[in-house]
């Protein structure tokens, strides 16, 4: 009895010590590392930015039976605020910019010039993201002020209140950073300078590059 219970007892030893070599030499593979999508870029969001480019600018102005017409392109600079709400791949938007500008018209014939000073427009945006790039078309109401000096010295300011269209595209660096480039028609209306004497008429192409910071 004492010898069939010590070989039943040799035998499990040996099982148990073949299973244990058997496990140890089982190859240890980890699980595979899943990496993460990367992050869609949304539009929604309040920005702030600044801007700069050229407004082309062209005139009509008639005084006393007498009209001409001139053109002339300046530099343009300034600022611009909105906010975009992102529904899929639709983005809508508003916005408000304000700009100085250097333009300046005249004409050889006329001694006077006239100077757009400041140009600005409130308008609503609507385009496509493609994630980080977006396209878009905008339009709104555009204004800006307007001086005329003549020749004694004399001079008149005006507003002149009127619409804008454009198009554009803007690019997401980062989730933060953006840059744009835009393209802007601006009618700026007729306006009476020097108690109806003069009427000025201005349109100005806008050609403009830009960053916005978006919170």
């Amino acid at each position: 009895m004492n010898l069939r219970l010590f070989a039943l007892a040799s035998a499990s030893v040996l099982a148990l010590g073949v299973v244990g070599a058997q496990a140890a030499d089982l190859t240890y593979e980890p699980a595979p590392v899943v990496e993460a999508a990367p992050a869609v870029f949304n539009w929604t969001g309040f920005y702030l930015g600044v801007h700069a480019g050229a407004a082309l600018v062209d005139g009509d102005y008639s005084f006393d039976g007498f009209g001409f017409s001139d053109d002339n392109t300046g530099f343009i600079g300034g600022v611009q605020a909105g906010y975009n709400w992102q529904f899929d791949n639709i983005v809508i938007g508003a916005q408000t910019d304000f700009a100085y500008t250097s333009a300046k018209l005249s004409d050889d014939a006329i001694p006077a010039e006239n100077k757009l000073e400041w140009l600005g427009s409130t308008t609503a945006r609507i385009g496509y993201a493609f994630d980080n790039f977006l396209v878009y078309g905008k339009g709104g109401v555009a204004y800006g002020q307007s001086k005329i000096d003549d020749i004694d010295f004399a001079n008149d300011s005006q507003w002149h209140v009127g619409w804008t269209a454009g198009v554009g595209a803007e690019y997401a660096f980062t989730q933060n950073l953006t840059g744009l480039l835009e393209y802007n028609y601006v009618d700026l209306g007729s306006q009476d300078y020097f108690d109806d004497f003069v009427s000025a008429d201005l349109t100005t192409n806008v050609i403009k590059a830009g960053l916005n910071y978006k919170f």
